[in-house]
């Protein structure tokens, strides 16, 4: 006796329902059992993977039409024989088992010095050993993430999460790869405010950073007295130029944040490569901490660790573009003879306060990093 439903029974549609009222239905499910608005989570959690691996495969022509197929093979055979046979495909082989274990190590390697293809061959070759391998899954679905592959990822992890539900890493990764699925499919729709508007929007608080490290030139101050006595690299800094310099970077940071041009701040910082945990040195957390002492220092820091390691983050490139940028103006704008100062440890200030602005357009943002 047949118990499994088929990916139209899941969804709730017809077998010749148009694409148009399965991406309907999809976002109805979607919307329904999300784990953080159900109220039965384990449910909801069963039912979500379901949804999202029932729709990747209707929501394409291609995988559509082959899994169309595949139901009018299995309605010809009897059920106790395919699932024997299904049983005896999907068995690891014993003997097989450590060659496995090697292909996921060297994939995970491969990862992390980001040479892609080459751990996708790895990933195959354990899924051909074991098909159900979780572990090789996860680390697909994490390859494609990196790629930019945001169907192919949600696919992997979708598998891992079915052969080892207790994988809560995959699960995370899951899920904020549908809310950003689900966010960029309402903002193609125009679900979420007008375009012009909020590119005019974005247009004056980018003036609003510019002015604020304007007003450094009108609004120089004094420098602190006893910075010359404690800190004597800044002893020529005002109150001034701190506050509006910070002012500034906490602004643009919230904005490269809010706009999508950096990925979540833990991911870059905290976990480095792309949001994988298989990183030799935190790279990401010897900048946060040395940036409070010594912004260029560590910056550089960064780069040979994270170049070592094949790590280098496209978003903290870009934050540091921009702290350079906050920097240099505000240097220019601040009283002539603390220019060097300024250029050699402004960057203190600007980091730190644009992770702040980084942190708070993630957290307005929690499912589009």
């Amino acid at each position: 006796m047949r118990t499994a439903r088929n990916y139209y029974e899941i969804l709730g549609v017809p077998k010749d329902a148009p694409l148009l009222q399965i991406k309907r239905r999809y976002k109805q499910l979607v919307r329904k059992y999300h784990p953080d608005v159900a109220q039965d989570k384990a449910l909801a959690h069963r039912l979500f993977i379901q949804i999202n691996e029932a729709y990747q495969t209707l929501s394409d022509p291609i995988s559509r039409r082959e899994y169309d197929n595949k139901l009018s093979q299995q309605a010809e055979r009897a059920a106790a024989r395919a699932a024997a046979q299904s049983a005896e495909q999907t068995r690891p082989r014993p003997h097989s088992t450590d060659t496995a274990t090697k292909h996921i190590t060297d994939a995970q390697f491969a990862f992390i010095q980001k040479r892609f293809h080459e751990a996708v061959s790895h990933c195959k070759e354990a899924l051909h050993i074991d098909p159900r391998n979780a572990k090789a899954h996860s680390i697909l679905g994490d390859i494609y993430r990196a790629q930019g592959r945001i169907n192919a990822a949600i696919r992997s992890y979708s598998y891992a999460m079915q052969y080892n539900p207790a994988d809560h890493d995959a699960e995370k990764k899951l899920m904020d790869l549908m809310g950003k699925q689900i966010s960029n499919t309402d903002t193609r729709h125009g679900t979420v405010g007008n375009p012009a508007r909020a590119a005019a929007v974005n247009m004056v608080w980018w003036a609003v950073a510019f002015c604020l490290i304007m007003f450094i030139g009108v609004f120089p101050g004094k420098p602190v007295s006893w910075l010359g006595y404690y800190i004597p690299y800044v002893s020529l800094w005002s109150w001034n130029l701190v506050g509006l310099m910070a002012a500034s970077s906490v602004v643009v940071g919230l904005l490269l944040s809010i706009n999508g041009m950096v990925n979540h701040p833990d991911e870059e910082l905290v976990f480095d490569a792309g949001g994988s945990n298989w990183v030799l040195v935190p790279a990401g957390l010897v900048l946060l901490i040395g940036s409070g002492f010594f912004f260029l220092g560590a910056s550089v820091l960064y780069l040979l660790i994270s170049l070592m390691q094949w790590s280098v983050s496209k978003s903290v490139l870009t934050v540091f573009a921009c702290v350079l940028g906050v920097v240099f103006l505000s240097c220019l704008t601040y009283l002539p003879e603390a220019r060097l100062q300024v250029l050699l440890f402004g960057g203190n200030v600007s980091f730190l306060s644009m992770l702040i602005g980084w942190y708070i357009g993630a957290a307005f943002r929690p499912l589009n990093e």
